[in-house]
């Protein structure tokens, strides 16, 4: 019978001590029980890299049993009902890959283009004895679970704590309730993490374990080279931990976290001033910028691969065939840009640059620093390149026309990343309440802005994608012909993203966002006899 949508399944945490025969036992004195066979189910549970199916309040796993394969969604709240999918074979890599279906539906939404990766295994005995009534029909089902984890790829195994699971009928809610009643006795305890989150524990690890997302927690005494230092460790144990999976290609956005934490770290050295001496400024923003430049290739075929279903459904139906040679043309150079950015990445080069950063990061900070600025007030100094910072902004961007060349918008585009990696660096000093909305204030005009160099930019990389496929012989005169329709659409796209760009930079440079921005970093507010946390 179908497990009633209306009637949330119960769970109980068994205690290692507690004997699930003896709790059978108690309930056959009052209730008419079926016992089926033992099963075993082998789980594999599966995430991204940056945890998106959890935070998103799902779990999915792949579970196998008696030579059946499924893949399983089941939102941590449990009210709403489970997503199956059976497998005919291994489970895809991107979401993308399964056919269309509710759990395609349900997960490529929140997966994107990050990949499945498995995050732990998990292996359960179950024992099921279904409740009957008087007509032997079932009525409620009891699962006894005992389980143990393991890492993903292999290794010792843990026992997690055993549990037992009601599963409500459809059109029987009584049985439910009564069952509930006697366990009551038993002081049973509710399940104190989902399976995925204790099967982590057991293992030593935890969900969500990693975010590019930026949070830091500064006092606004703490010293300028010592929050900067902060920063620049912070963003160094991104570069790091996205280094392997950057290499193995497990997908796109390994690298592209890896290119964001390296703008970061360049835009902290140069905009967070006199905090560090200049030799070490200078030697790390030149190393910083050559890692940039060497990840910069790989990356660009990613994105055009990323967009290409994009470039397809542009084209009229008739000629998104012709774009099959583009594709197969991009593919092959991102494997030859990845081979050589591997090479790169394992080069002597590389791993010095990040090793004596690492020294000179976790060193102590000098008692009596050469740089003019390292022993002041973190406040002080975040407060002033802000400042700064936006004042550039306002300006450049007050004076822009509609007859500006487009290099000017770029520029601006660039201020503007400088000035939203200061707000978000130390956005902890200030009241949430205040600097939420210039964030997103700031984010929507870098949207604009993006949203037109991006276009300009992917216009003249298809044009030059064009020669370069003309001059190694590897294209129809059909697929020139379609390239040249779609850089005419982006081009048309640009145009109308710099009305955009004018819209959005009106609402950021409103008069109350001028009032928060000034009371809360210009000078007077700095002078003020309680700085930070304004």
């Amino acid at each position: 019978m179908p497990v009633n949508s209306q009637l949330q399944a119960q769970q109980h945490r068994l205690d290692p001590e507690a004997d699930p025969e003896k709790i059978v036992g108690a309930l056959s004195d009052r209730f008419n029980l079926a016992a089926e066979h033992e099963r075993i189910l082998d789980s594999v549970y599966f995430d991204s890299f940056d945890w998106r199916l959890y935070l998103a309040g799902g779990l999915l796993h792949e579970e196998r049993e008696a030579g059946a394969r499924r893949l399983v969604w089941t939102p941590m709240d449990e009210a709403a009902p489970p997503v199956t999918y059976p497998l005919p074979g291994e489970v895809p890599r991107f979401a993308w890959d399964l056919p269309p279906s509710p759990l395609r539906a349900r997960i490529a939404p929140l997966l994107e283009m990050r990949a499945l990766l498995p995050q732990a295994q998990v292996r359960v005995s179950r024992r099921t004895f279904r409740v009957l009534d008087d007509e032997e029909k079932t009525v409620l089902r009891l699962l006894f679970e005992s389980s143990e984890a393991r890492p993903p790829m292999g290794g010792e195994t843990q026992a997690l704590d055993n549990r037992l699971r009601l599963l409500p009928v459809r059109g029987y809610p009584e049985p439910l309730a009564q069952v509930q009643k006697a366990l009551a006795q038993l002081q049973l305890k509710a399940p104190e993490q989902n399976p995925l989150a204790e099967a982590l524990t057991a293992l030593g690890r935890k969900p969500v374990e990693y975010s590019s997302k930026l949070n830091f927690s500064f006092d606004p005494n703490t010293r300028a080279d010592q929050a900067a230092k902060a920063i620049h460790l912070h963003l160094l144990n991104t570069i790091e931990v996205n280094i392997a999976g950057t290499k193995a290609d497990l997908d796109s956005e390994f690298l592209h976290d890896l290119r964001v934490a390296v703008r970061r770290t360049r835009s902290a050295l140069t905009q967070v001033k006199g905090v560090f001496e200049d030799a070490v400024v200078q030697r790390y923003k030149e190393g910083f910028g050559w890692v940039g430049q060497v990840t910069g290739p790989t990356r660009d075929m990613h994105v055009y691969l990323l967009e290409f279903e994009d470039y397809r459904k542009a084209l009229p139906e008739r000629f998104r065939a012709d774009l099959d040679p583009l594709h197969r043309f991009l593919e092959e150079h991102q494997k030859s840009a990845h081979r050589q950015l591997v090479k790169d990445l394992n080069s002597p080069h590389f791993r010095t640059l990040l090793k004596t950063w690492r020294q000179f990061l976790e060193s102590p900070p000098p008692k009596r620093p050469q740089a003019p600025k390292a022993a002041l007030p973190i406040v002080e100094v975040a407060g002033q390149r802000i400042w700064r910072s936006y004042k550039k902004v306002m300006q450049d961007g007050s004076s822009l026309t509609p007859d500006s060349p487009a290099e000017r918008l770029h520029e601006l585009r660039k201020d503007c990343k400088k000035l939203r990696y200061l707000i978000e660096f130390f956005s902890s000093l200030y009241t949430e309440a205040k600097i939420k909305p210039l964030i997103k204030s700031l984010k929507r005009l870098l949207d604009a802005l993006g949203s037109f160099q991006d276009l300009e930019v992917q216009a003249d990389k298809l044009r030059d994608l064009a020669h370069q496929m003309a001059d190694e012989g590897k294209v129809p005169a059909d697929t020139l012909l379609a390239m040249g329709m779609l850089v005419d659409g982006l081009l048309r796209r640009q145009q109308a993203a710099r009305g955009e760009f004018d819209a959005r930079f009106a609402d950021f440079s409103e008069s109350k966002n001028r009032r928060l921005f000034k009371t809360l970093f210009s000078p007077a507010a700095r002078s003020d006899e309680n700085p930070g946390h304004l």
